[in-house]
C-alpha cells in the first residue's frame, strides 16, 4: 500500500467513466474524513497539485467576463470551459511530453485528441470538465480566496493576482483592457477565440497560432515568477482561516519527503491548542479508518487466492490483520470519538460506524465487514451500487474488478488524503 496523501492527487488527470459499478469507498469511511479535512485545510482539495492554475483561472475570468451571457452552440460548454480548451491545447501543442509538468488536468486526454487531428470540444475533452478540469479542481480554493465567484466571474482579489502576472509576463494593460497595449491585445485575442469556441462548439484557434505559445509560456503551472508567487502565497496564508495559516507556518519548517501522517506527526508538538485538537481528531479517525479498510481489503485478497471457492469467516479468522482489527478497532473507535467530540465533529460517526466499537471475535468481525459493505453499497447515490462480493453457498466470492493481487499492509500512512500534501505543495510552489 502506498501513502495515500502522496499519490491520490494524481487523480486530477483522470477522466473517470460514469456508471453504476463499484465504489472507491467500500466501507463508507471517506465522508467523515473529508469533513475533518475541510476543517484542517479549508479551501484545499487533495487533487490540487499546482496552485498557479488559479492564476490561469483569474486570467480567464477577466478575459471571458464579457461572454457570460453568450449561449454556447452545444448547450453545454461555458466560456470558462472554452478558455480551458484553449489553455490545455496550448500546453499540449507547445510543451513536449517529457517537459509537461505533473498535475495538468486533461492533458493526457487532450494529447490523444490532438494526435487524432481533432480539436477539444465537449465530446472529446473530459466527461466532467466542471469537476475534473483545472477550473473544477481549483474552484474551491479560488472561490475561498476571492479570486473568482461561484460563477467563475472575477472575484474581489482577482485583479491582485492578474496585475502581478501581467507585470512579470510583459502584458501591461491586460487587467484594464487598455487598447493598443500588449495586455489589451492579448485579452482581446483570448476573448475572441473563446467566443469562437462557444459559437463553434470546439476550439478553433489555428494550431500554429502565436496565442498558444503565449498561453503555454505565461500560464505554465510550474513557471510562476517571484511577484506572482508572493501573491499566491498570500492567498494561502491570509484570510479567515487561522488554523490553515498556522499549519502553513509549521509545514514550512518541515524538511524531507514525508507522507501526510508523518507531516502531522512532525508539526504536532508545535501546534496551538486549537490546531492540536484538530490534528488529533484527524489522526485518530484515520488510524481507525485505515484498520477498517485494511481488514476489508484483506478479504478481497484472500478471496482472490481461493479462486471460485467461497470465502467464509473461518478461512480468515486467524489472518494477522483481521485478528489485529478485531482486537484494536473498539479502542481506535473510542479514541476517535473522543477526539472528534472535543472539536464538535463527531456527527455521524456513531450512526455510520458505531458497530465497530463493539468487541467481536475475528470471525464475527468478518461477518460485520460483509454486512457493513453491503449496507454502504445499497446507500450509494443514485440508486445504489453492486457489492464487491457475490454470495456463494455459505460464503462470498470477490468480483473480478475488486480482487486484490496482494494483501494490504499497515504502516505510517493514512487511507484517505487529508489535504496536507496538497497544502505543502502549494507552499513549495510559492517559495520566493
Amino acid at each position: 500500500m502506498n501513502p495515500a496523501g502522496l499519490l491520490l492527487p494524481e487523480l486530477s488527470q483522470f477522466d473517470p467513466l460514469v456508471d453504476g459499478e463499484g465504489s472507491l469507498d467500500p466501507m463508507g469511511l471517506a465522508a467523515i474524513s473529508d469533513r475533518l479535512a475541510d476543517r484542517l485545510v479549508p479551501g484545499v482539495r487533495s487533487r490540487m497539485l499546482r496552485i498557479q492554475f488559479v492564476s490561469a483561472m483569474a486570467v480567464g475570468a477577466v478575459a471571458c467576463e464579457p461572454l457570460l451571457d453568450d449561449a454556447p452552440v452545444d448547450d453545454v460548454s461555458t466560456a470558462a470551459i472554452c478558455f480551458e480548451w484553449l489553455v490545455i491545447e496550448a500546453f499540449v501543442r507547445r510543451i513536449s511530453i517529457s517537459e509537461m509538468p505533473r498535475g495538468v488536468p486533461g492533458s493526457q486526454k487532450a494529447r490523444a485528441v490532438i494526435g487524432r487531428q481533432q480539436r477539444l470540444s465537449a465530446g472529446t475533452y473530459l466527461k466532467g470538465p466542471s469537476v475534473f478540469g483545472f477550473n473544477g479542481v481549483y474552484k474551491p480554493f479560488a472561490i475561498d480566496s476571492g479570486i473568482v465567484s461561484k460563477g467563475l466571474e472575477p472575484g474581489v482579489r482577482c485583479a491582485e493576482i492578474v496585475r502581478a502576472w501581467e507585470h512579470e509576463r510583459g502584458f501591461p494593460g491586460f487587467i484594464d483592457g487598455v487598447p493598443g497595449s500588449d495586455g489589451g491585445r492579448l485579452r482581446t485575442q483570448i476573448r475572441d477565440q473563446v467566443r469562437a469556441a462557444l459559437s463553434q462548439g470546439r476550439c478553433t484557434t489555428k494550431p500554429g497560432s502565436s496565442l498558444f505559445g503565449l498561453l503555454a509560456s505565461s500560464l505554465r503551472p510550474d513557471h510562476a515568477r517571484a511577484a506572482e508567487r508572493r501573491v499566491l502565497r498570500s492567498f494561502v496564508i491570509t484570510g479567515e482561516h487561522e488554523r490553515r495559516s498556522e499549519l502553513v507556518s509549521l509545514l514550512t519548517a518541515v524538511e524531507g519527503q514525508l507522507n501526510e501522517a508523518e507531516l502531522l506527526e512532525a508539526v504536532r508538538p508545535n501546534c496551538s491548542a486549537g490546531l492540536g485538537s484538530l490534528v488529533d481528531a484527524v489522526v485518530a479517525y484515520e488510524r481507525f479508518a485505515t484498520l477498517v479498510d485494511a481488514a476489508f481489503r484483506t478479504l478481497c485478497a484472500v478471496s482472490r487466492s481461493l479462486g471460485t471457492q467461497p470465502l467464509t469467516p473461518k478461512v480468515v479468522e486467524s489472518d494477522a490483520i483481521v485478528v489485529r482489527a478485531a482486537r484494536d478497532l473498539p479502542g481506535h473507535f473510542r479514541t476517535a470519538a473522543a477526539a472528534m467530540s472535543a472539536i464538535g465533529a463527531e456527527a455521524g460517526l456513531e450512526e455510520r460506524l458505531g458497530e465497530f466499537a463493539i468487541k467481536r471475535s475475528p470471525g464475527d468481525l468478518v461477518e460485520l465487514l460483509f454486512k457493513h459493505h453491503e449496507w454502504v453499497q445499497q446507500n450509494q447515490q443514485p440508486g445504489g451500487k453492486r457489492p464487491w462480493f457475490e454470495p456463494l453457498r455459505d460464503g462470498y466470492v470477490v468480483r473480478g474488478p475488486y480482487a486484490a493481487l496482494e494483501p494490504p499492509e499497515l504502516g505510517t500512512w493514512f487511507v484517505h488524503p487529508v489535504r496536507v500534501a496538497a497544502l505543502r505543495r502549494f507552499i513549495e510552489d510559492t517559495k520566493v
